[in-house]
């Protein structure tokens, strides 16, 4: 039950749904008033729409990473998004400068296509804008244009804050770079979960916060125990016979990684 659920493999990739993910429906059903402009039903089409321009987005990342020869083991949706599971990170500042930005760029061309569209519908037929279809495309063109913006912002590890980091890796490096990054991702984090509880009371948005703090510094200790690991020298201890003292000892000894 906790655990992922493997909906597809597609290109090679599996696509799995999170246990959490559902919690999102439910939330729609719950929060879901008859005011609403969208019937219940078009609300939940427009969750899963808006899921498979997700998967859509997580794909952009995961075929520009198999362009640098990075394959990607998996995409899994949870109600915080879509989280496409590469097999390295690359140490190449302009690799993942392409790799962020392509998941952003999907979105684009998904808003640039609705919006094509229900201008055409439009300019053909003007009284489709008074249509339940035609407020639907709307919405999610919209969600599109927010995806890309919220995807932006430079909170790393967001798209953003990759960005951001493959700017300041070029000059500063790797590790000073995400040093960096992070310390801006963690400030942003903390106003956007100070934005979550007390402005727009949206707990989601507070748990994004969250899971970006934590991600953000977890990938930063990671990149400096292996700096470490790369210039420190192994210390191991092994037990060795004495024949002057007709004895085993226990000596310390060194080997460069």
């Amino acid at each position: 039950m906790f655990g992922s659920w493997r909906i597809a493999r597609i290109l090679g990739i599996d696509l799995s749904i999170h246990w959490t993910f559902w919690l999102l429906p439910i939330w729609v059903v719950w929060t879901w008033d008859e005011s609403s402009m969208l019937p219940l039903w078009m609300h939940l089409l427009l969750v899963a729409m808006l899921f498979v321009c997700v998967v859509l987005h997580e794909f952009g990342h995961a075929l520009t990473a198999r362009n640098f020869g990075i394959g990607t083991r998996s995409i899994t949706l949870s109600p915080l998004g879509g989280i496409a599971q590469l097999e390295r990170m690359s140490n190449k500042p302009w690799e993942e400068f392409w790799i962020a930005i392509a998941g952003p760029a999907v979105n684009v061309v998904i808003a640039l296509v609705l919006g094509a569209g229900i201008f055409a519908g439009y300019a053909v037929y003007a009284p489709i804008a008074d249509t339940l279809a035609w407020q639907f495309l709307l919405y999610l063109m919209a969600m599109n244009i927010g995806l890309v913006v919220f995807n932006l912002i430079p909170a790393f590890p967001m798209d953003g804050g990759r960005v951001l980091r493959s700017i300041l890796a070029a000059s500063l490096g790797m590790l000073e770079g995400t040093r960096i990054a992070v310390y801006v991702g963690t400030t942003l984090a903390v106003l956007m979960g100070f934005a979550g509880l007390f402005l727009v009371s949206n707990p989601l948005l507070f748990l994004i916060a969250v899971f970006i703090g934590m991600a953000g510094l977890q990938e930063l200790r990671a990149l400096e125990m292996e700096k470490r690991m790369r210039h420190e020298p192994l210390r191991m201890t092994v037990c060795l016979w004495d024949s002057r003292h007709g004895g085993w000892v226990r000596r310390e000894v060194t080997e460069d990684v």
